[in-house]
């Protein structure tokens, strides 16, 4: 997708749910297919991409890069956001790379994350717990954007994922949930947020987890906003028109690393969806992963080859 297409989809879900507040909940209309989202047998024979290397279950971690990587997706993408630059840079590199599509609601095609995050939780661990057997290692390091920055915080916290993950780098995350640009702040100050979330349910159950404040954002961070015995990183954009204010990305517990982008480069601008097709974040990513190693992160980061 293009920058302008990207955001334009994230606008246009944002406007439903604007519309929402006030709309009548009574009758549910049907779920609108967009345009380029119509039946297209010859554009959907290739529409999923193959990168070599990725989800290769016979792959098996070497001394210089001993951990698998799993790869967590935003709200509303698939898998194949990480196929343009993050996953066959990983590849490349001599990782073990995996990657699935997660939070998938009935009635809502094409689109990933969008269930109830603590039912997506579940699903990102089961399959960590698939690539730890296959890989017979004992943990795995997670790179996650937007809403795949927190589900293995929780999975770890509450679930079965205690021990399992050693580090945790967070693109564009969700650390303290979402304003959505002040949307959130004009359904509380309008009384219409919370009559709203029947209709937003029916296509986005776990919008509303994400939202400041809420349920699931309270019992995440409770107690701390990281988790022990885990290496957090987080990385931000300035330009950011889903996580607002973009700050909620980062943590202040001691020991993470908080970055933002254009404090690598002052002329990057990458908004939320764009992130995880940056060069900077690309190599900024890689020195998190393998800090002995790491090469400095800036503008002239774009020119690296992967």
């Amino acid at each position: 997708m293009t920058r302008s297409l990207n955001v334009t989809v994230y606008l246009a879900i944002l406007a439903v749910w604007l519309l929402s507040l006030i709309t009548p909940t009574t009758a549910l209309p049907a779920i609108p297919v967009l345009p380029y989202d119509a039946p297209n047998p010859k554009r959907d024979a290739g529409r999923t991409t193959v990168v070599a290397g990725l989800n290769n279950w016979n792959c098996k971690p070497s001394a210089a890069h001993p951990r698998a990587i799993v790869l967590v997706h935003a709200t509303l993408l698939t898998e194949e956001s990480w196929h343009p630059l993050v996953a066959p840079a990983l590849v490349k590199t001599g990782y073990c790379v995996y990657a699935l599509t997660y939070g998938r609601q009935a009635g809502v095609p094409f689109f990933g994350a969008v269930n109830h995050l603590e039912s997506s939780a579940r699903e990102v661990g089961d399959f960590v717990n698939k690539v730890l057997a296959a890989t017979n290692t004992t943990q795995v390091d997670m790179v996650g954007h937007s809403q795949g920055g927190v589900l293995g915080r929780y999975w770890m916290k509450y679930m079965d994922g205690a021990g399992k993950v050693y580090r945790m780098v967070g693109v564009s995350a969700i650390t303290h949930g979402t304003l959505l640009s002040g949307i959130v702040l004009l359904g509380e100050i309008t009384g219409l947020l919370k009559p709203a979330e029947p209709l937003v349910d029916s296509f986005c159950a776990g919008c509303y987890d994400m939202i400041r404040d809420s349920d699931f954002m309270k019992k995440l961070n409770a107690g701390g906003d990281t988790t022990p015995g885990v290496i957090h990183s987080y990385i931000a954009t300035r330009y950011d028109e889903v996580i607002t204010p973009y700050q909620s990305t980062f943590t202040l517990a001691s020991g993470v690393t908080n970055t933002l982008v254009q404090d690598l480069c002052a002329v990057s601008v990458p908004e939320h969806l764009l992130m995880v097709g940056s060069k900077v974040v690309m190599r900024w990513i890689l020195n998190q992963l393998d800090p002995p190693n790491a090469k400095s992160a800036n503008c002239l980061s774009v020119f690296d080859w992967y």
